[in-house]
């Protein structure tokens, strides 16, 4: 449930904002800060993941409370994403570390990822009960959003962990996790890789089980895979607007973190098909997930670049730094601002 507190002082803030929109001239509104971002998902079915705080950052007026406007597009799959952020059509792209490094290095576009929402991984393998083992796998459907997105190529990475072939089942591009985890609850593929919350909507389905638990897949893969990222050329164009989207996120996650409710009763509301019970071990299990910081530490940044190299579709790709294609500046100034916040995830400042 909300806490009551909160929940007034939400509104309140958001009331706030809309009157004082409300009150300035339209030449004033037409000033504000604009950028259009990319999450790679083509729908609105709220995912409860940290990548959550997208969405609620907007319905829940941080953006406005920050005097940003964001407009997000559609896009299905990673590959997309970085497609148009390379075309120009997206100001930002929520794409993975791996995908950043390929339009900086192999195709000549640099690029800087300047914040994160997620530490950790909160992914699992589901799979149809016969399946027992990873080795079982060979040869079955296994779902996957697109070819060279980012459960496929983690899925990859952990069964190259274990010494398997990363091509050992038969990959079958289908969509969003929703669309993937419904697949398998009606047998029409035998596997995917989908989030912790996720899987809660079938979960209880028969003839389906966790054949790799979300802390296993997390040990196997990097800690940071993902973070938005912008074109270079246009960051001092966009500079107000990155950094106003940037605090606006930081507070929303932060606010999360200290008040589980709140996202328990946002997450209620926007997913009918999940039972409480479910919704509140994801909020358990995200706990220590939220980007609190910013999540632009420099050591977990450094164990995913080493993480991307050491992929063997890798070896032809120029090797450049951390330095050549992040940004800091941006959670710099919001940690300044704001505060630093004391966690025990993967976000600490020390």
């Amino acid at each position: 449930m909300f806490n009551t507190t909160t929940s007034i002082a939400r509104s309140t803030l958001a009331a706030a904002a809309l009157c004082t929109f409300a009150g300035v001239g339209a030449s004033v509104a037409q000033e504000t800060p604009q950028l259009t971002v990319t999450l790679a998902t083509d729908d609105n079915i709220f995912n409860p993941t940290t990548s959550s705080v997208f969405q609620l950052a907007q319905d829940f007026g941080y953006f406005e409370k920050h005097e940003v406007e964001v407009t997000y597009i559609g896009l299905d799959g990673t590959p997309l994403a970085a497609a148009a952020l390379q075309s120009g059509d997206v100001d930002v792209a929520h794409i993975t570390i791996d995908a950043a490094i390929r339009l900086d290095a192999a195709n000549d576009l640099p690029v800087r990822g300047f914040l994160s929402v997620g530490s950790g991984i909160p992914f699992l393998i589901a799979s149809r009960s016969d399946i027992t083992s990873l080795e079982d796998l060979e040869g079955r459907s296994f779902a996957i959003s697109d070819i060279g997105g980012l459960d496929h190529a983690l899925t990859q990475a952990v069964l190259r962990s274990f010494d398997l072939d990363p091509d050992l089942p038969d990959y079958v591009a289908i969509g969003a996790p929703s669309v993937r985890v419904q697949a398998l609850a009606v047998d029409r593929v035998d596997a995917t890789t989908v989030s912790f919350g996720t899987y809660s909507s079938v979960e209880d389905v028969e003839g389906l089980h966790m054949l790799l638990p979300a802390d296993v897949f997390a040990s196997r893969a990097p800690a940071a895979p993902k973070f938005l990222v912008v074109r270079e050329d246009s960051i001092e164009e966009n500079r107000e607007a990155l950094q106003r989207f940037t605090n606006a996120i930081m507070e929303a996650s932060r606010d999360f973190a200290a008040d589980p409710d709140v996202w328990i009763e946002a997450a209620t509301e926007r997913r009918p098909d999940l039972t409480p019970e479910a919704i509140e071990r994801t909020a358990a299990f995200n706990g220590t997930l939220w980007c609190v910081n910013g999540c632009m530490r420099r050591d977990t940044l450094q164990a995913s670049f080493d993480f991307t190299y050491s992929n063997p579709d890798f070896s032809d790709v120029p090797v450049i730094g951390i330095d050549d294609i992040v940004d800091f500046s941006f959670t710099d100034t919001a940690l300044e601002e704001m505060g630093v916040v004391e966690t025990e995830g993967l976000d600490a400042r020390y």
